[in-house]
């Protein structure tokens, strides 16, 4: 990590407030208290709407997606734009705000805050790193206000380079909120990359070339396969295209600087999208650690025994939760905070400090479904039942814990760094 001041900056109590710039003309001062009276009306939002927004947790659940009263709140809210350039119409918001966001609405109700997450991340991509175009093309006001974008980056797809742009075929998973989107995004490579010998950039990927495209929703075939156990509100359902043409203003290469936006954007890939899970998994533990808190104090594991509140052992796994979540929450806000310092100061994050921020989001992630599922041992039989919130909380712990970007091999591409820093300063 480098320096103190990204330390000072996410000292605090565990949903205490973050600072950071603006992007844009502003100054710090103006830009940090312009981000601060957005966040803090974003929070007076959720609060205002917590039991709504809880409620909609359970409608969720059986409905496999976010109900449409609740997505029309979120809409209300500006969630869904919170990564989205302000020349297109959003309201940007820093890196540790937005984990301030998310967090706390996560802690009310993981699917609206999945859905809020997802949402402003795809439509982020899209404002941020599609040619002008294509941008304008997607982020033109409807009546229904800014469009939803939902999809995901794995190369699921190959793309036919054509005059004009690309034919594309493919199926995407997990795309989280399709229901409610306008706008769907998928990743491919081309015809050229998958040839034998084939030499091209990969942007950083690791992966060789790989195209990222944007489509009208309505040139997709949706395709109903969400029956999980975990994040089960978030209508996570998969997508197909078929021979469909798409425009080259509508794609550009995974892993170039982003053409719009300001100090957000400069964030560049992982650091722009390793504020979003993170802070999710830690509102949703700080949860479970206050229901785990209150079911014990009540509760004895057996009848005329004492309640699980008078146990030492649980007085030793409360702490214990409490301290490692704690511990999580900040390692991944310091290095958020490391990266938004650089990016304020005009330069992209280094590979160092993207390799630091995706394997603290990974032990913030594995770190808060550890937790859950440590204090899910003390709820005893009553907490598998469908109507207990813990059971909740450790399938949608669990299924988090699953992300693609959020495997271990983000520890091992930070410890091989390491490892490759120590040998050329030897040589």
């Amino acid at each position: 990590m480098s320096g103190d001041s990204a330390s000072d900056r996410v000292s605090g109590s565990m949903s205490g407030g973050m600072s950071g710039g603006m992007s844009g003309g502003m100054s710090g001062t103006l830009a940090a208290s312009a981000a601060g009276g957005l966040r803090a009306e974003l929070l007076a939002g959720i609060q205002r709407h917590q039991a709504a927004f809880a409620a909609a947790g359970d409608e969720a659940e059986s409905l496999r997606t976010l109900p449409p009263d609740a997505v029309a709140t979120v809409r209300s809210l500006g969630l869904f734009w919170l990564k989205t350039p302000a020349s297109l119409g959003g309201t940007p918001l820093p890196p540790l705000e937005f984990c301030d966001v998310i967090e706390e609405l996560a802690y009310t109700d993981v699917s609206t805050a999945w859905a809020a997450m997802i949402g402003a991340g795809c439509c982020g991509l899209v404002g941020g790193w599609l040619p002008e175009a294509g941008a304008r093309r997607v982020f033109t006001p409807t009546s229904a206000g800014l469009p939803v974008v939902a999809g995901q980056l794995a190369p699921r797809g190959t793309g036919k380079q054509v005059a004009g742009g690309y034919v594309v075929t493919g199926r995407w998973g997990f795309s989280s909120g399709i229901l409610h989107a306008d706008w769907l995004l998928g990743a491919f490579k081309t015809d050229a990359a998958l040839g034998d010998g084939a030499a091209s950039a990969d942007g950083g990927t690791g992966f060789g070339r790989m195209v990222v495209f944007a489509v009208p929703k309505s040139e997709a075939e949706v395709i109903d396969n969400w029956y999980v156990a975990g994040l089960q509100g978030t209508g996570s359902l998969d997508f197909r295209v078929d021979e469909v043409f798409v425009p080259e203003e509508m794609t550009y290469d995974l892993g170039i600087p982003a053409v719009r936006g300001g100090d957000l954007f400069r964030l560049g890939m992982p650091a722009f999208v390793s504020n979003e899970v993170p802070p999710l998994c830690v509102g949703l533990a700080r949860r479970a650690l206050d229901d785990m808190t209150e079911l014990a104090l009540k509760t004895a594991r057996f009848a005329g025994g004492p309640t699980v509140g008078e146990r030492a052992v649980f007085h030793k796994e409360l702490g214990r939760a409490e301290t490692k979540l704690r511990a999580a929450r900040l390692v991944h806000r310091e290095a958020m905070a490391d990266c938004w310092e650089m990016a304020c100061a005009g330069d992209p994050p280094s590979e160092e400090l993207q390799l630091a921020v995706t394997a603290a989001s990974v032990f913030a992630v594995e770190t808060a479904a550890e937790v859950v599922s440590d204090l899910f041992r003390y709820g005893g039989g009553r907490v598998l039942a469908l109507s207990n919130p813990m059971q909740r909380h450790l399938r949608n712990a669990l299924a988090a814990r699953q992300h693609l970007a959020l495997s271990e091999e983000g520890y091992e591409a930070a410890g091989r760094y390491r490892l490759e820093s120590a040998k050329s300063r030897r040589s």
